[in-house]
């Protein structure tokens, strides 16, 4: 995709955004900052698609994963 095909978005981080992205720079040094936000966005729309397992009970050894992260 050519810049020039690309879509813009300005945006106006909040104080937490902008910690997130200072914390983000500082676990990838060499990112730039549209890379972070690539970065974070992408993550954070996985995290928000995935569901923890339901372990019910207190017998442990019957809790299982979630069948779509099991091998």
């Amino acid at each position: 995709m050519t810049k020039s095909e690309r879509t813009r978005i300005d945006y106006m981080p909040g104080s937490a955004a902008l910690e997130a992205l200072a914390l983000a720079a500082a676990m990838f040094p060499d990112a730039r900052p549209q890379a972070l936000i690539d970065r974070l966005v992408i993550t954070g729309l996985c995290a928000l698609r995935w569901k923890a397992p339901a372990l019910y009970g207190a017998d442990r050894d019957k809790w299982q994963l979630s069948k779509d992260i099991r091998p």
